[in-house]
């Protein structure tokens, strides 16, 4: 029992001097770092003085300062300012002294040669062709074209990230807004890609990236995606995490696709108006252009949560929305030689009763008038007439000389969020009823049977030129739909 002892009190003994010389030597190499530095940054300081005190940085900033007083009191008189020859002169006499002309002509010819090299470097490293998987997808053309490519490079899923294999996404009008140009000044800060079509979608997750807890490989998941943030056509779609959500186990790919989009909408105007489940009982609301997905959307959502809904489609649509829930149908019906307008409504109020609310969806006449105000109670608040169809960007409005002003602070705005800890993402820009918290609210919705998808069509990718066109045309009711075979 004493050798024990003896011979665990040596290595105990041995251990402590281990661990002794261990911190010595890890202080001594802290010491040394911390000199080393200290001598580095002493000897830039030397060396940024000497050449501050050079004589001819000397001389060039007398000469600097005396230009630029002259320059000063002759716009003060009024005269035009010194003409940049005058500063060439300067310049020469400031150089010719200290700097030869055959130094100037190799500094020239290195300047240009060094950035020639550096622009031929950088075209060929932007013509390599990005590693990654292979999927089909739905490029947008500058001529407002769209054509499917086969073999398109999907980036994986990176950090605060998932990938998702898209099984179908939607079409609706705001894609034609995006062909047209709509979003395109913000998107090119944002995003790079060539899909910018497909807002809804609805697929399978195929990995996650780190830092993603709250979904694993399998789960069936749907998301929405505005206009500045790309699109969902897209076979293989990395998108951060936040922006998707678990969708209803019991619907198909085509009809959870169908949803995200317009039912993100309707959450994002119902909440604008103030209507809850427990403030809409009673109300006669009127949806404007009933016959689109947020327009069926609206219709059942009010429709149980006790509202008295009139919907205002074409007649082709009446027998849908009546089975949605709407109690009264107005004919909004166009034709070759006149469009909807907000007449027909208006007749309407006068004979029914004027409405709580009016929403105005993407089937709508043109904006109403200030005579559309008819429509509404004496009692009903300013925001009671919504029209939710997309409003002209800002951004797509700026002058060049604006537009870099509000570039270098959209930049800025984003480094700053990075450096406070607040990451990279845009998830700021977005509706938060297209963020998970609404695609949650949606698929809660859905389970308790106050919601459910209205599928109009379903199209081939390759016939999306002919979806767009239904989506957008008179013959729609509810949302069509892409799907990958």
């Amino acid at each position: 029992m004493d050798e024990f002892k003896l011979r665990a009190g040596e290595k105990i003994g041995a251990l402590h001097e281990a661990a002794v010389v261990a911190a010595n030597s890890s202080k001594n190499r802290f010491q040394d770092v911390f000199n080393h530095t200290a001598d580095a940054i002493r000897r830039i300081r030397e060396a940024f003085f000497d050449l501050w005190d050079n004589e001819l940085v000397t001389e060039g900033r007398a000469r600097a300062l005396a230009w630029a007083r002259e320059a000063a009191r002759r716009i003060q008189e009024g005269a035009p300012p010194l003409s940049p020859m005058i500063l060439y002169e300067e310049l020469v006499t400031l150089l010719k002294d200290h700097v030869w002309r055959r130094s100037m002509i190799i500094f020239v010819c290195g300047a240009a040669v060094g950035g020639s090299a550096g622009l031929v470097i950088g075209l060929r490293a932007s013509a390599r062709v990005p590693s990654g998987p292979h999927a089909r997808a739905l490029h947008t053309q500058t001529d407002q074209t769209v054509i499917l490519v086969e073999d398109a490079v999907s980036p994986g899923a990176g950090a605060g990230e998932v990938l998702v294999r898209v099984q179908a996404f939607s079409v609706s009008a705001a894609d034609r807004s995006v062909l047209r140009g709509r979003a395109s000044a913000l998107r090119s800060l944002l995003a790079a890609s060539q899909v910018t079509v497909g807002r809804g979608f609805a697929g399978v997750v195929l990995d996650v990236g780190q830092g993603v807890n709250d979904l694993e490989m399998g789960d069936e998941v749907w998301g929405c995606i505005s206009e500045w943030s790309g699109g969902a056509a897209n076979e293989l779609l990395a998108i951060r995490s936040t922006r998707v959500s678990k969708r209803p186990r019991h619907l198909a790919a085509d009809s959870a696709a169908a949803l995200p989009w317009a039912g993100s909408l309707a959450l994002a105007a119902l909440r604008r108006v103030q209507y809850r489940p427990d403030s809409s009982k009673g109300k006669r609301v009127c949806v404007v252009g009933a016959a689109g997905g947020e327009g069926c959307a609206l219709v059942q959502l009010l429709a149980a949560w006790g509202a008295r809904v009139t919907a205002a489609a074409p007649r082709r649509a009446h027998r849908v929305l009546k089975d949605l829930g709407a109690h009264e149908l107005v004919d909004l019906e166009s034709n070759a030689h006149a469009s909807p307008s907000w007449l027909s409504l208006e007749q309407y109020a006068s004979r029914r009763g004027p409405w709580d609310c009016a929403l105005c969806c993407s089937g709508a006449p043109p904006p109403p008038s200030p005579a559309a105000s008819a429509l509404l109670k004496a009692t009903a608040p300013r925001y009671a007439l919504l029209d939710i169809r997309p409003k002209p960007l800002l951004t797509d409005r700026l002058p060049t000389p604006f537009w870099v002003i509000f570039s270098a602070s959209f930049y800025t705005f984003r480094f700053l969020r990075w450096i406070t800890g607040c990451g990279t993402h845009t998830d700021w820009l977005e509706d938060k009823n297209q963020l998970r918290e609404g695609l949650d609210n949606l698929r809660l919705l859905v389970d308790s049977g106050q919601l459910s998808p209205v599928l109009d069509k379903v199209y081939l990718p390759q016939d999306f030129e002919s979806a767009l066109a239904h989506a957008c045309g008179d013959d729609a009711v509810g949302t069509s739909v892409v799907r990958f075979p």
